[in-house]
């Protein structure tokens, strides 16, 4: 669906001045105001209607009434934020357009995310359960002055509650739901002195999962999760404070559900005949799956969906003054470990392609050598920070160091295709292959691959930003931030010994009547043809794997990262004449970067580490904020242009082997973001109405990308394809109703969100065809909460109240495997909920 840019904000305008003048809802009485928000988007607290940035904040009150629990609800409260589903179950997390669709670990996150203050690296980390929390913030465009990293598309700040030492403070919420739905948050507050107060969370979820397999004995989209977190604050005195954080979290689940749907019958593994009791034709299992949708339900490879993880940190923040200046130091070590994700990239029953690290292990446990050392990830982190004031209070400046350290050991990659690599294709394949067959034959081919890689990521930097006063109405901001970068990696790639394969396949002849004929290798792991009978009557063996000789790369990056900001707040004077309680309107220039890096590109002839470049974006932005009416209204709007140099994008192609399925980042030249934005929050007697919208048009100018195609390695012209995994408008409208009854406060609440549709293509060829985009929805939730007194309160709820299916996201892989996998949303979901707290 397409909008008219020139009339948004013409259109936005109108919309203010119709709500600005509506007597009957500027001259009612005794109603209740909108509170003040306080932020912490320019490192230090202010409010959010006199904040000169595009930012969304939630605190703790309106999350329990919203029932969010989960990081990703969070999506439908604030504009131009998406958690989209890729190829993993863990989130990829867009702002603006910008994100990272992506878990490869040799890229960094398009947006930041920071849980007190501390920065979370890596995108499969981000599925953090919101564990005793006191805000969540999101901030939209270029963060590259006052955070620990350059986060190019925005940042989301997670903060948990300050323990008191005032008094003990316990709350428990308790929940219950269709699929299994059973869930658990406890929390207290618990003062140790008079100077020392720790707080303790833990949080579990349970679910069986809403979206029936077919093909196995479970269901799809469960929750198998678990986080503990521990603050512990020492008041030394009023200057200085010791601030000591704890998160541990664990998620056993299972992967992504797809609907797959059948795209390019000449890709080499579409054309596959593959063994098992679910059949052979990747497309008309593809075709069940795709009617399968209409019910909530997939047909999916038992082993192929894995999603565990561990997530461990451990933070020491200490506050203090010094000569009139605020100082702040955050050391911080975190790791992941356990760490099995894969998806079924073909979403099919059929044990066809299975991508990603837990596919790399199981290529090693079908191997002669399944030995390898468990994945292990941690950062180290420091930072310290300064605020101060200058000028008689007319200068506000905060500046800092940042210094991270990240390694990435034992990281698996890998490719399993059919049956522990062995699957065959017959005449019409082989003929593209130049091997012409007879119809009675099929060609063996053996497609396992598997990647082993360290990676060390060293990042440094020095930031500085202030804010004059140049009138009691102008404010003029200036950031400046240099990065340096430092990455290096140690990459393996271990391959099948294609001649011992086919000495153990003919070990087996004679202990079958159908295996008769000796085979040998030709080329690419493809063997001689065979008979499809004796095709079938094989015994898949394990796996001879070779290695090749270790690759080694180092590079390094650095930039300087401007911003500047002019906004002016209105004088009581102005304020009155438009019948406002408070006005600021801004405009900013601001640099981002992202870091590059070092990935492994396969050609038809070898693999080799290749760099990709670092991805640079210049915002340019307009807003303002108002509060009105007795502060029963806020308007916010924001419009922006966002021009992108060497946007990197993660690809899927074919790697040395017509068979191998490898992932690469690469760097689109060119790209241009614009888009508009606005939140509302409206008081109307007892109702309140929360809505939001945005808008994202992403275009590549310049995208010419060099890959292996069909006809061999060459530079495609991609530049008209369509910007992956963001849907162009997105909307969200929350309506409340406070009810003051004689047994408590009622409060019935509708939800409706609204996502346009998203292209999920990843190759060259995905631009062709229509499934690689996924159509627009809209959900309808419904949620209704009895206050029965101030300790105790019951939550009911519906989710997707009309019960239709959709799709949230999806990957299309349409070259190599020729399949467009669809994630489906979740059917209508009905729960209770309980909750107590007492102080």
């Amino acid at each position: 669906m397409k909008t008219n840019k020139a009339v948004l904000f013409p259109l936005a305008m109108s919309a203010l001045s119709t709500l600005c003048v509506a007597p009957s809802f500027a001259q009612t009485e005794n109603r209740a105001m909108l509170e003040e928000v306080v932020v912490t988007a320019r490192r230090r607290e202010e409010s959010l209607q006199d904040t000169p940035l595009a930012v969304s904040a939630l605190g703790s009150d309106m999350l329990e009434q919203m029932g969010i629990s989960d990081i990703e609800d969070v999506e439908t409260l604030a504009p131009s934020l998406q958690f989209s589903q890729t190829n993993y179950k863990a989130p990829a997390v867009f702002i603006r357009g910008i994100g990272q669709r992506s878990g490869n670990p040799v890229l960094d996150p398009g947006v930041g995310m920071y849980l007190n203050g501390v920065y979370v690296p890596r995108s499969d980390a981000q599925l953090l359960d919101a564990v005793d929390v006191a805000s969540i913030q999101v901030l939209r465009g270029p963060q590259g002055t006052l955070f620990g990293k350059n986060n190019i598309g925005g940042a989301i700040l997670v903060d948990s509650k300050k323990p008191f030492t005032d008094g003990f403070e316990f709350g428990a919420k308790l929940g219950a739901g269709n699929y299994g739905q059973k869930s658990a948050k406890l929390d207290a507050n618990l003062p140790l002195s008079d100077s020392i107060a720790m707080r303790v969370a833990v949080n579990a979820k349970r679910s069986d999962g809403s979206i029936d397999n077919v093909a196995a004995d479970y269901a799809l989209f469960d929750q198998d999760r678990m986080a503990v977190s521990s603050r512990l604050i020492w008041y030394v005195n009023d200057e200085f404070e010791v601030d000591v954080f704890g998160f541990l979290s664990r998620i056993d689940e299972r992967g992504s559900p797809y609907n797959c749907v059948f795209q390019n019958s000449s890709a080499i593994l579409a054309q596959g005949i593959y063994r098992g009791a679910d059949g052979s034709d990747l497309q008309a299992a593809c075709n069940e799956s795709s009617e399968l949708a209409k019910t909530f339900k997939v047909s999916q490879t038992a082993e192929d969906a894995v999603y565990a993880i561990d997530n461990h940190m451990l933070a020491l923040t200490l506050r203090g003054s010094v000569a009139g200046i605020d100082v702040e130091s955050i050391t911080s070590y975190a790791m992941q470990d356990n760490i099995r994700i894969s998806g079924d990239s073909d979403g099919t029953a059929i044990r066809a392609v299975a991508v990603g690290p837990d596919a790399g292990y199981q290529v090693l446990n079908g191997s002669d050598d399944p030995s390898v050392g468990d994945a292990v990830r941690e950062q180290f982190s420091q930072e310290v920070k300064f605020n101060g004031t200058a000028w008689d209070d007319t200068l506000n400046y905060t500046f800092g160091v940042f210094y991270a350290e990240e390694s990435l050991e034992n990281s698996i990659d890998g490719t399993e295709v059919g049956d522990n690599g062995l699957v065959a294709v017959g005449p019409g394949a082989a003929v593209d292959l130049g091997i012409p067959l007879p119809n009675a034959l099929v060609l063996p081919v053996q497609a396992n691959a598997v990647a082993l890689a360290d990676y060390e990521n060293t990042t440094a930097a020095v930031f500085a930003q202030g804010t004059w006063d140049m009138t009691e109405t102008l404010q003029l901001t200036l950031g400046l931030r240099y990065t340096e970068e430092e990455r290096s990696t140690v990459q393996i790639q271990g391959t099948p010994d294609y001649d011992e394969y086919a000495s153990r396949l003919n070990a087996q002849i004679g202990s079958n009547p159908a295996i008769l004929l000796p085979v040998t290798h030709v080329m690419d792991g493809i063997f001689s043809p065979v008979p499809l009978a004796q095709y079938f009557a094989y015994e898949a063996p394990s796996v001879p794997l070779l290695y090749a000789a270790p690759l080694h790369g180092d590079t390094r990056f650095s930039e300087f990262t401007p911003a500047v900001t002019l906004n002016y707040l209105a004088d009581d004077e102005l304020l009155e004449s438009l019948n406002l309680d408070s006005f600021i309107a801004y405009a900013t220039v601001s640099k981002g970067f992202k870091s590059g890096g070092l990935d492994v590109r396969s050609t038809q002839t070898d693999s080799s580490i290749k760099q990709f470049e670092p991805e640079i974006v210049v915002n340019k932005e307009i807003g303002f904020k108002l509060d009105a009416l007795d502060s029963r209204l806020r308007f916010n709007v924001a419009v922006f242009q966002m021009d992108y140099t060497d946007l990197q994008v993660a690809l899927y192609e074919r790697g040395t082997t017509q068979t191998e399925v490898v992932q690469f980042t690469g760097n689109a030249g060119e790209a241009v973001v614009d888009g508009f934005e606005f939140e509302i929050t409206a008081l109307l007697g007892d109702f309140t109405i929360n809505a939001n919208a945005g808008y994202t048009d992403g275009d590549f100018i310049d995208y010419d990308l060099g890959t292996n195609t069909a006809d061999g390695f060459a530079i495609v012209d991609r530049s008209g394809e369509a910007f992956p995994q963001v849907p162009q408008n997105v909307r969200g409208v929350v309506v409340q109703y406070d009810w003051h009854s004689p047994i408590g406060l009622i409060i019935p609440q509708l939800q409706y969100y609204y996502s346009d549709e998203i292209f999920i293509g990843t190759d060259y060829l995905s631009g062709d065809y229509a499934s690689s985009t996924i159509g627009q929805y809209e959900l309808f939730n419904a949620r209704a909460r009895w206050q029965i007194n101030e300790q105790m309160g019951v939550s009911a709820y519906v989710n997707n109240l009309k019960d239709d299916p959709y799709f949230v996201g999806g990957i299309a892989v349409t070259s190599v495997i020729g399949v467009a996998n669809r994630v489906p949303g979740t059917p209508r979901e009905v729960g209770v909920e309980f909750s107590y707290q007492f102080q």
